[in-house]
């Protein structure tokens, strides 16, 4: 549990860094949630074709990211409590994170998946370009010229 309530806490950390932690604070509107849900459907597409071109690299990859946007989705939903978001998570409160175990498990990502992440966040946190987050119209933080893909290649 330990191990989720760091990864949680990066999330929280990557909202503090881009300017989000607005939406730490204050009830989520529907727009809002329109938003998290669209950007976990364009990682779902992802992990889809990457599965049908059985590229595990691109699977974790899609993987993990969809973890990251449920679980800034959980924060923004908790206010930022970044214990009850490690307690959903962790005892499988929500159909969304059952839905990523499932993948993780069924591609035996499990020995990896903490590593993952955290090479996940670390590529996440180089988005930011002169300290400041770029955004698409709709509010998806976009990739800054410092940014790097995360090395997820020397996991297999």
């Amino acid at each position: 549990m330990e191990q989720w309530n760091k990864l949680v806490g990066s999330v929280k950390e990557f909202y503090i860094a881009f300017g989000q932690q607005e939406f730490l604070e204050k009830e989520m509107t529907d727009e809002r949630m329109k938003l998290r849900e669209k950007l976990f459907e364009e990682e779902l597409k992802e992990y889809e074709v990457a599965e049908k071109n059985n590229n595990k690299v691109e699977m974790l990859d899609a993987v993990c990211d969809m973890c990251y946007i449920l679980i800034g989705t959980l924060l923004e939903k908790c206010k930022g409590d970044v214990k009850a978001v490690t307690n959903m998570i962790y005892f499988g409160c929500d159909d969304k994170s059952e839905f990523i175990f499932e993948k993780v498990f069924k591609n035996e990502f499990n020995d990896i998946f903490v590593r993952a992440f955290e090479e996940v966040h670390r590529s996440n946190m180089s988005k930011l370009e002169n300290g400041k987050a770029i955004f698409r119209e709709d509010g998806k933080i976009l990739k800054g010229k410092n940014y790097f893909r995360p090395n997820l290649e020397n996991f297999f």
